[in-house]
């Protein structure tokens, strides 16, 4: 068995991977590009440094490319990308690694809560200036959180945001009692939690049922200081309305680690609105995390090795 993979896996988890699969070679991008024998490759491991380092990011398309891949192995949660679609049209069996940044997502998300809350920039602003001002801060405590998209992600935002004494009501699917959530609502029942929540946080996939979940409609239902945080797709918002509604105000404001262009254009008005927090699809980076993925992917890859089911397979109906 061959499997293409970076460099740096390959090197940090080589004893790991030959005990999973005995015999296997390991392929790994050279220079500017992969050698002859990546094409024979029947299994591939697209890992998070591939996406975060400069060098390796250029050579992904090859990766997805293949021509005799049996089996692909994603970091990412997010199988959105028409290039997961083209791998199951192949007949490439797909896998991701989901969950394995739901710890600093939903670190990322609670930071955000606590900026707007404590008014941290205000602060940051009044040190740039060599002012001593008091600020008015709020807390957490007694807030409403409404998690739109209960998985991985949604479940440890809740865990930590019931520490901070808030509220959490979830909306999903699955209408069943969950760990750490005080109500789920079901999806035709959105607006009810828009309507009730000081922090919305979104993150469900992007799928044909989220596309443009939140637009001029949801917007509207929310409270008019509330904040919309949104660390799962940027096609999720109607990003047109959202800007509108900021604009006017008529919400308190929108922490943004998505988009529906990125790079997000330097001219998007986005980036200077007093009430938008921009972040540039940032809120899921650790460096924990290449350890968490490969775990997935090991155990992922005994199991192929032993034709057993894998974890995480990702179908075209996911898409």
């Amino acid at each position: 068995m061959i499997i293409a993979l970076s460099r740096r896996v390959a090197e940090q988890y080589d004893g790991r991977i030959r005990e999973a699969a005995p015999g296997v070679e390991l392929i790994c991008p050279d220079g500017d590009g992969w050698s002859a024998r990546a094409h024979e490759a029947e299994v591939a491991y697209f890992s998070e440094d591939f996406w975060t380092t400069e060098a390796n990011r250029a050579l992904v398309p090859q990766l997805f490319a293949l021509p005799r891949l049996r089996w692909f192995h994603s970091f990412s949660a997010g199988v959105d990308h028409p290039a997961f679609g083209a791998l199951l049209e192949r007949g490439v069996l797909l896998t991701n690694s989901s969950g394995v940044s739901s710890v600093p997502i939903a670190q990322h998300v609670i930071a955000m809560m606590l900026r707007v809350a404590k008014r941290h920039d205000a602060w940051a602003q009044a040190q740039r200036e060599g002012r001593w001002q008091p600020v008015e801060t709020d807390e957490l405590t007694g807030k409403t959180v409404g998690i739109v998209g209960v998985g991985h992600i949604g479940r440890e935002v809740a865990r930590l945001a019931k520490a901070f004494g808030m509220r959490v009501i979830g909306c999903r699917r699955r209408q069943r009692a969950m760990r750490f959530v005080d109500e789920i609502v079901s999806p035709d029942r959105l607006s009810d939690l828009l309507a009730r929540a000081d922090y919305v946080v979104l993150a469900v996939p992007l799928t044909t049922e989220t596309d443009l979940l939140i637009g001029e409609a949801g917007l509207a239902a929310m409270r008019p200081g509330a904040w919309l945080i949104n660390v799962s797709r940027g096609r999720v918002v109607d990003e047109a309305a959202l800007v509108r509604a900021l604009r006017e105000r008529r919400i308190g404001g929108a922490c943004l680690d998505v988009f529906q262009v990125e790079p997000l254009p330097e001219t998007g008005e986005l980036w200077s609105l007093p009430n938008a927090i921009v972040t540039p699809h940032n809120a899921g980076w650790s460096p924990l995390n290449l350890e968490r993925g490969a775990d997935v992917f090991l155990d992922n890859l005994r199991r192929y090795v032993a034709g057993r089911p894998l974890r995480n397979r990702v179908r075209a109906s996911d898409l």
